[in-house]
C-alpha cells in the first residue's frame, strides 16, 4: 500500500494532538508534531534574539523568520518517510498556510514527497469549550491567546482551508479529551 499523509489541524486545546495520535496508531503511520519537532529550537531563537519565547502569534519576527523554518523543517521530515513508504500524521496548526490551495502541491514538489493520498483532518470544537480547555491546561504558550482572545479567535477560531487536491474530513472534537 502506498503511503499516506494525515495532517490534523485546529486551533490550540482542540485536541489535535489526542486525535493525530491516534490516527497515526490507527495507520501505524510516523507521528510528527511540529512543536516537538522544532519547538525548542524555536523558543532557543526567539530568546536569544530578545523576544517572548511564548509569544508567536503577534510576533513578527517569528512569523516571518521561524515558522517557515518550523514547517519547511516539518514537511522534509515528512518526505523522508514518505520516501521510505511510511505514512506520516501531522501534527501543527497550518494556520498561516491555509489560504494557498497550492501549498501542499508546492510543499510536496519541493521536498520529493511521492504521490500520497493526503487526508486533512480539521477538528472542530466551539469557542467556549476551547477557551475552557485553554484555562483548564494552563500553559504558558497560552496566555497571549487567552488575554486576546476576541482577536485570537478572530484569526485562528477559524478553520478555512482552501488547500486543492487533498480530501477533507471534520472531526468534532466536543468531547471531553485530553487537550493538546
Amino acid at each position: 500500500m502506498s503511503p499516506r499523509v494525515f495532517i490534523v489541524i485546529g486551533p490550540a486545546g482542540s485536541g489535535k494532538t489526542t486525535i493525530a495520535q491516534q490516527t497515526a496508531k490507527q495507520h501505524e503511520a510516523a507521528y510528527l508534531d511540529k512543536d516537538r519537532v522544532s519547538g525548542r529550537f524555536v523558543e532557543f531563537a526567539l530568546t536569544a534574539t530578545g523576544h517572548d519565547p511564548t509569544d508567536r502569534e503577534a510576533n513578527d519576527y517569528y512569523r516571518d523568520n521561524l515558522l517557515p523554518l518550523e514547517y519547511e523543517t516539518l514537511m522534509d521530515v515528512a518526505g523522508i518517510n514518505l520516501r521510505l513508504g511510511r505514512s506520516v500524521v501531522l501534527d501543527a496548526p497550518f494556520g498561516a498556510y491555509f489560504g494557498d490551495p497550492d501549498y501542499l502541491s508546492r510543499v510536496a514538489e519541493e521536498f520529493q514527497w511521492p504521490s500520497p493520498a493526503i487526508t486533512v483532518i480539521r477538528v472542530r470544537v466551539p469557542q467556549d469549550l476551547l477557551r475552557t480547555r485553554l484555562t483548564r491546561r494552563g500553559l504558558e504558550r497560552d496566555q497571549w491567546k487567552l488575554a486576546h482572545w476576541d482577536d485570537y479567535w478572530s484569526v485562528y477560531g477559524s478553520l478555512e482551508c482552501a488547500w486543492s487536491g487533498v480530501h477533507f474530513q471534520d472531526f468534532n472534537n466536543e468531547a471531553a479529551l485530553p487537550v493538546d
